[in-house]
């Protein structure tokens, strides 16, 4: 009988539910889309990451990566107007610095 293969050992897919795998699909969707960022619901609906703000905690506190998150509106795929955050990938590091809200 032949052994099922353990989970660590198994890749993941292009849809994985795994938390590395959507730091990486996040981090390379904001390198490819620029200046103009993604939102929380951008980031849901086309990564399939339902969590967008603890993967970009993530990737700030232990990456390092500089994601600004901006106050937008945007609407979801049933036509529903949401407030939501605007993901900006900027060059240098996060300087895990907590700012009082602005």
């Amino acid at each position: 009988m032949k052994k099922a293969t353990p989970k660590s050992s198994q890749s993941h897919t292009t849809n994985s539910t795994a938390s590395s795998d959507q730091r990486q699909r996040l981090i390379a969707a904001l390198r490819e889309i620029g200046s103009s960022g993604l939102t929380t619901i951008q980031i849901r609906e086309q990564l399939d990451i339902m969590m967008p703000a603890a993967r970009v905690h993530e990737l700030r506190w232990n990456h390092g990566y500089n994601i600004q998150a901006i106050p937008t509106h945007d609407y979801n795929a049933q036509g529903h107007r949401h407030s939501c955050k605007r993901y900006v990938l900027f060059a240098g590091k996060w300087d895990r610095v907590r700012r009082a809200a602005q």
